[in-house]
């Protein structure tokens, strides 16, 4: 999970997230398909930060505000290459 939270509270709330299912049991998990869309997401490798360039396409997912992406997120954005 990729967090961005410059107050720490949506840093608060991605904890609390992590922490409720850590918590779930099976049968809810299940329930909700989570169980198999962890097995299915279990084969797409983790992000390397020195790898990041190699990845095609990059999906990043902000909240946004006046209809502008995180300003942490805007230099690695405008530094990237435009094909």
């Amino acid at each position: 999970m990729l967090v961005i939270s410059k107050y720490g509270h949506v840093y608060r709330i991605a904890e609390a997230i992590v922490e409720g299912v850590k918590k779930a049991p099976d049968e809810i998990l299940e329930k909700h398909g989570a169980l198999a869309t962890q097995a299915a997401l279990a084969k797409i490798p983790g992000a390397e930060i020195d790898r990041l360039s190699e990845a095609h396409p990059m999906i990043f997912v902000t909240s946004i505000r006046y209809r502008n992406m995180a300003a942490q997120m805007r230099p690695g954005h405008a530094s990237s290459p435009q094909e």
